[in-house]
């Protein structure tokens, strides 16, 4: 078990690297249009609209990696289970192990991924809402990814 599960962590954690890269170049070339405004949404060029699109699917992408693969491989490698669990119970575990920074800030996380999967045009003021607040704690998330990465880094150095 414990080298399909180690294989499959050091799988998303490469994922998850080439992701926060691209999110973090698609953020610095939207740098200058964020605070976003309705307005703002509705007048960007194509080509900023690549980068959100960018921004987004990699954020996305990312987000979906650590829940269906990171954290759940982690969890069965650190606790050596492989039963089952809740995937709350798992997140509630790690947090509790410290390796991931919180539970509720990962739900958060979720519920922006989940708000930014529904591209709807009337609703457009939420969308701006979403994306402002998935740029302003970006950081936040990089940062919870950052925390696991670096787990996971101390573990390999201790084996």
């Amino acid at each position: 078990m414990n080298e399909t599960v180690r294989a499959t962590i050091e799988s998303a954690i490469k994922e998850c690297d080439g992701h926060v890269a691209k999110c973090r170049r698609a953020r610095s070339l939207l740098a200058p249009t964020f605070p976003l405004t309705s307005d703002d949404f509705k007048k960007m060029g194509e080509e900023q609209i690549e980068h959100l699109d960018q921004f987004i699917y990699r954020f996305t992408k990312m987000q979906d990696s650590m829940g269906t693969r990171l954290l759940p491989s982690l969890y069965r490698y650190v606790e050596a289970d492989d039963a089952p669990k809740p995937f709350l119970n798992v997140l509630l575990r790690l947090e509790q192990l410290e390796i991931l920074t919180s539970a509720e800030q990962w739900q958060f996380f979720r519920n922006l991924r989940n708000n930014l999967a529904h591209d709807y045009p009337e609703s457009i003021d939420q969308t701006v809402d979403t994306l402002n607040t998935l740029n302003e704690d970006f950081e936040a998330f990089e940062d919870m990814y950052n925390k696991i990465r670096r787990y996971w880094e101390s573990l390999q150095q201790d084996s």
